[in-house]
């Protein structure tokens, strides 16, 4: 199994710009703006806070997404058989 290290995740400083209609304005240092639900956020966050935002992959969700996707695919793929199957009858 491999062993997490700081380089498989990016941290970024963003600053909380305001909070319009339960959406969070936040703002990078190159200045874009990500918009996410304020109940994302740490409680008591307020205007003005600068936050840490951590980006990691996560390998095992990434799979498990991967297969729902291949079984659903794999569903719609049959479904379509069957009803050409059944038309030519």
């Amino acid at each position: 199994m491999k062993r997490w290290n700081m380089a498989d995740e990016k941290k970024i400083l963003v600053s909380l710009d305001r909070i319009e209609e339960g959406i969070a304005v936040l703002v990078t240092p190159g200045g874009h703006m990500w918009l996410l639900p304020a109940e994302y956020l740490p409680e008591d966050s307020g205007e003005g806070d600068v936050l840490d935002v951590i980006l990691r992959r996560n390998p095992g969700e990434t799979e498990k997404l991967a297969r729902r996707v291949h079984d659903l695919q794999q569903r719609l793929l049959d479904r379509t058989r069957e009803r050409n199957e059944n038309k030519g009858q």
